[in-house]
């Protein structure tokens, strides 16, 4: 079973646009090879492009929190709420059918109310120059742990709706 199989590309980017325009993060759907599965992109900050702009800035931080956050959900079997690199939120909901990781749903590019974005790091992996960085940084929005948690929540009940209404055996 496809992502595409339990709902169509045009569902999962009106997902992406309602979490976006609830919670204002960087909404994605990807399949079981991380790749997206609509050409939307949506941000919440103007460093998240800028970084992935680039190919180290793609390569070193935002593929690396992808992969590393889908094996643990899907290893897990429940989503992952943690920080790319950069210092940003990234939450993680698996999409499981029959046992078997079929694509994640998530969404990234707020601060954590405790946390800063990572400058020395994302300069150094983007190219971006370090003033730059911090320059975009200070245009990340924050987002308490409740809302983070809401953020969440709201992917999980969304993913259980389209399951359950594919009739896919979790």
């Amino acid at each position: 079973m496809k992502m595409t199989d339990l709902a169509t590309r045009e569902e999962w980017a009106a997902l992406e646009r309602e979490f976006h325009e609830r919670f204002g993060m960087n909404p994605r759907v990807y399949d079981e090879t991380g790749a997206g599965i609509t050409d939307e992109r949506l941000w919440s900050n103007p460093l998240c492009p800028a970084l992935r702009a680039t190919p180290g800035g793609v390569g070193a931080v935002c593929s690396v929190a992808n992969a590393a956050l889908t094996a643990q959900a899907a290893r897990e079997g429940r989503t992952v709420i943690d920080a790319c690199d950069a210092g940003l939120v990234v939450i993680t909901v698996p999409v499981i059918v029959d046992g078997a990781l079929i694509g994640i749903v998530g969404g990234c590019g707020r601060l954590p109310a405790d946390g800063e974005v990572e400058s020395f790091l994302v300069s150094k992996a983007s190219g971006l120059g370090e003033d730059e960085v911090e320059g975009l940084a200070t245009r990340v929005p924050v987002m308490s742990r409740a809302d983070v948690e809401a953020a969440a929540a709201f992917l999980e009940g969304k993913v259980a709706d389209i399951l359950a209404r594919a009739g896919a055996a979790v």
